[in-house]
This record gives structure tokens, sequence and C-alpha cells, in this order.
């Protein structure tokens, strides 16, 4: 008796049994037809949603500098804000790119994490400041003195470092989708609903998953400024460094790790609900995520940093060293957040008064 199955009606829930009229399973309560086909894939896919998700990435092996890389470089600390940045031996006097401070202090360099590749700026110092002016101009309420003064304190070319994840993704999801059909005749309005049960399964291939290994960066500014072109990649090299700093990481690959998997389960999960148009309404009820094949590589992504001092407030400001996107907060003029909103009241009333105007005539 343990062997024998029952099967249920999807929509209501009652036993369903095999009409040989229709050679499918039928509900007596609701009237719905399931072919034998459905329901085995339906069964199949709630025992692979009930498997655990697995994340499998491999143990990162790090790689320390060579005596000759490491001859070249010098260690510059910042006491204001603690932050540690590794720059040539020929870099002579900068600022903090997380804090401006100017009080940077040059001491011996000691050996740390040497990165497995590097992405080279493509914007020098001149054109990201183009690109972040042209940014500027965007901004209907950014006050003129923040745009014409240039307080601009410095602005510094800084390799962030980033923990970048391949893996081979496999998913199962499920979803409950309905179409709604609505129409009338001389007497009612109708409306008609239909429910689907919707399954997706699938495997996703993701490389150089881009995640900053620095406490001081902010994550949502390194995230904004994505994407990084990793065709442009090239293996580390100090000379990459001349005209720049390279941030130290403080946070290790497998403190990333669960950041990594958040991004991966999210984009699976937006690139699955992207298949599924066509309904008046989509609510996921399941799902199963694995990971195979996982890869961690440390790297150096190009991002200018700035930091404006304005009104006794500093503003920061990240922007991407290969396309000149800008992310940060900007100062508002409230003077002219308020006339923009008077002359869009103004010229409402200006269409009310119009419109009231015609239908007086009328």
């Amino acid at each position: 008796m343990d062997n024998i199955r029952e099967y249920k009606c999807l929509c209501c829930g009652a036993p369903l049994v095999f009409d040989a009229s229709e050679q499918n399973m039928k509900c007596d309560s609701c009237g719905n037809v399931f072919s034998a086909e459905t329901l085995e894939q339906l069964d199949m896919a709630q025992k692979v949603e009930s498997m655990p998700s697995k994340y499998d990435w491999n143990k990162y092996e790090p790689r320390d500098f060579d005596s000759d890389s490491a001859a070249t470089l010098s260690d510059y600390s910042c006491p204001s804000c603690g932050a540690e940045v590794i720059g040539d031996i020929t870099t002579g006097a900068t600022v903090c790119p997380y804090c401006g401070n100017t009080n940077i202090i040059k001491k011996q360099f000691e050996n740390n994490l040497m990165p497995d590749y590097l992405i080279p700026f493509r914007l020098d110092k001149k054109q990201a400041t183009e690109k972040f002016e042209e940014a500027c101009k965007k901004l209907p309420f950014l006050p003129d003195s923040f745009k014409g003064e240039k307080r601009i304190a410095e602005m510094v070319g800084t390799y962030v470092p980033f923990w970048m994840f391949d893996c081979d993704c496999e998913a199962d999801i499920s979803y409950s989708a309905e179409t709604v059909t609505s129409w009338s005749d001389s007497r009612y309005n109708y409306v008609k609903t239909d429910y689907y049960k919707l399954l997706r399964s699938g495997k996703i291939e993701f490389s150089n998953i881009p995640v900053d290994g620095s406490r001081k960066a902010d994550d949502a500014y390194m995230e904004s400024i994505e994407p990084f072109d990793c065709s442009d990649a090239v293996n580390f090299n100090t000379s990459y460094l001349s005209g720049f700093v390279a941030d130290k990481y403080d946070v290790s690959a497998e403190e990333s790790i669960e950041r990594a998997n958040n991004r991966v389960k999210n984009s699976t999960e937006e690139a699955f609900r992207s298949t599924t148009d066509g309904y008046s309404a989509v609510v996921p009820t399941s799902s199963r995520i694995a990971f195979s094949n996982g890869k961690i590589r440390y790297a150096l992504l190009p991002v200018w940093m700035m930091n404006i001092k304005y009104n006794g407030e500093l503003f920061r400001y990240a922007l991407n060293g290969q396309t000149g996107k800008v992310a940060g907060k900007y100062p508002i003029s409230k003077a002219k957040k308020w006339f923009y909103f008077a002359k869009m009241y103004a010229a409402a009333l200006a269409l009310c008064t119009i419109g009231y105007a015609i239908y007086l005539v009328i």
C-alpha cells in the first residue's frame, strides 16, 4: 500500500482520476485535465527543488610578489582613515583616495598578495575630470558654485582590489502565473482569470563576477560604476602602477563568497524571470540553484577617486577608469529645486485656467 500514489489536482487539490475517453488525468471537482507527461514533469521538478542549493567554490591559493617587483614598490598609509595603498617607489606626495587626507605616510613595502591580473586605466586625469563635469551638467538641481568653482580637492587614480568569481550555475525555478481577460456585452462585464504553473530549468555560465575586496570602498558605488571590460585584463606588472596607487585588500576571498553567491543567485533569478513574459502576474514559488566549477581570482580594477569639499561637507565620488561612469552623492540647490516646482505649478495652473476659459466659451 505504501507504493500506491495519489495524484492531486493542481488547481483545487481534489483527487485526479484517469479519463479513458480523453486519455488524461481529470479532476471531477473543477473539471481541469492534465496529461500524464505534465504530472511527471511536475513531480520531477518538485523532487529537484526540494534538494538544497549548492555553492561550490575552489579555495583560492594566494601568491606573493617576487623580489624584483617588491623592490620597486612602497607602502603608503593614511593616519586619518587607516587606508593602506601601494605605489611605485617614485610616487611622491599624494592624498588618500578615500578620505582626501594629504598627510600620507610612506613606509617600507611589506609583501602581500600579488594580483592575478589587472585592468589598466583607459582615462587619464583630464579625461576623467571631463567625464565628471559631463555628469554634473545633467543634474538640474546642482548648485552653480559646485560646478563652477572647481572644488575638486584631488582626484586619485586607484586600482581597487576585487575578487573575481567564475562558475557554472544550474537552476530549477517554479512560478505561479495568471492571465486576466475581460470583455463586455450589453448586460454584463466579464473577467476571466487563467492560472498556470511554470517550470524553468537550465544552465548559465558566469565569468568575472566582481566583489570589491576593500572595506573602505563603498560597495554601492563600486557596483554602480560597473561593468568593467575584462577583455582589457593583463598580467600584473608594477609598471602599470606608475602614476597610480593600488589599494590593499582587507576583505578576504572567503569573506566575499556570500556576496558573490547573492550576485549569482540574483542574476540567475533575473535571467529566468525574463523568460516568463506574456502573463498578467508571475510569482516565484520555489527555486534551487547550484554552482559548480567555481573559481576565484584576485584582480585590480581602475577607479578614479574624488573628494570634493563644498560648504563644509565632503562629497565622495568613484569614476570607472575605463568608461567614465560616475557614482556618488551630489549637493542640491534648494533655490533651484523650489524654483523648478514653482515653475511647474505655474504651468499647470495656466493650463487649468485655459481649460476653464474654453469651457466657459463653449
